[in-house]
């Protein structure tokens, strides 16, 4: 089936972003948004991958993580001085570096040469990191329930705004205060996009933080009647649960789009659309986006 080709890359515009990549379960994720600097997991790793300087890993299995470390490999064969930035869980960070220690010794690289990475361990404890090349944007990981520890990241805007109180003063008395020393100007943080590599459906709940996102990119590896609890099974989303999400969550979805991803290698193409379709409520079809 031609939509199973991992470097088959999909690329959806949606508004002044661009969603380029591939993610079918078991076969590969990777999702470069260009525009932002930023790629999420790292399944394969295409050349147009090797212009992003920030990559964010979601956890440890192999469709989602097995090509980060041909990512930093090629950017310095091609000469790409700039060493890309990598966010990934902190507990899997040790196993990373063991993992690319452990590459190079099997290529014959004598043990004092070998190099890793410089891998940036967040812990899903909300705080907010500053993008090392992209100083007006921050990412905020959260934790998301599957059968290995993972994250979720949402990229946030960072931007000063004027404050409140100031909002009725007129130009030349906003300057005033200005000049008299005083900060007119909060510092203020804007979803842009949130990511999920894989997760349960129970954290489309427990994290409804997500629906504020303007972009939410989610999966949804299972879509067929009576698959349910295979879906919770594997710590995967049922098409049936994210439903379920957007009837609770309801006027409170500010999702401009929705993207689906990471469907069943056992679906052809015309399955996951007529499932898809038939599964979702009328009132939210036009903010679905699907990448195959």
């Amino acid at each position: 089936m031609d939509h199973l080709n991992a470097l088959q890359q999909i690329n959806l515009s949606l508004g002044n972003l661009t969603i380029s990549g591939f993610s079918i379960s078991g076969l590969a994720t990777y999702v470069q948004v260009p525009e932002l600097g930023v790629c999420f997991d790292m399944g394969e790793c295409p050349l147009s991958a090797l212009s992003i300087d920030h990559v964010f890993l979601t956890h440890a299995h192999g469709d989602h993580a097995r090509c980060l470390p041909r990512h930093w490999q090629l950017r310095r064969m091609l000469g790409n001085a700039k060493p890309a930035a990598y966010f990934v869980p902190e507990s899997i960070r040790a196993g990373l570096e063991g993992w690319i220690r452990a590459e190079a010794q099997f290529e014959g690289v004598p043990d004092e040469v070998i190099e890793t990475p410089i891998f940036h361990g967040l812990t899903g404890d909300a705080t907010s990191v500053t993008l090392p090349y992209r100083k007006d944007l921050r990412v905020r990981a959260f934790p998301v329930r599957h059968t290995v520890p993972s994250l979720g990241y949402t990229i946030l805007a960072h931007k000063r705004k004027l404050r409140p109180e100031y909002k009725e003063l007129t130009g030349e008395e906003i300057a005033r205060l200005r000049k008299s020393g005083t900060d007119v100007q909060v510092h203020v943080e804007e979803p842009v996009l949130t990511f999920i590599g894989d997760c349960d459906g129970v954290t489309l709940l427990e994290q409804d933080h997500i629906w504020a996102s303007p972009i939410l990119i989610l999966e949804a590896t299972f879509l067929d009647a009576g698959e349910e609890e295979l879906a919770r099974r594997k710590g995967h989303t049922h098409l049936f649960e994210i439903v379920r999400a957007l009837e609770t969550i309801d006027d409170r979805v500010a999702c401009e789009h929705i993207v689906l991803k990471h469907f069943s290698m056992r679906y052809a193409r015309e399955r996951v659309l007529e499932l898809v379709a038939a599964a979702l409520p009328e009132r939210f079809r036009d903010r679905i986006r699907i990448l195959l």
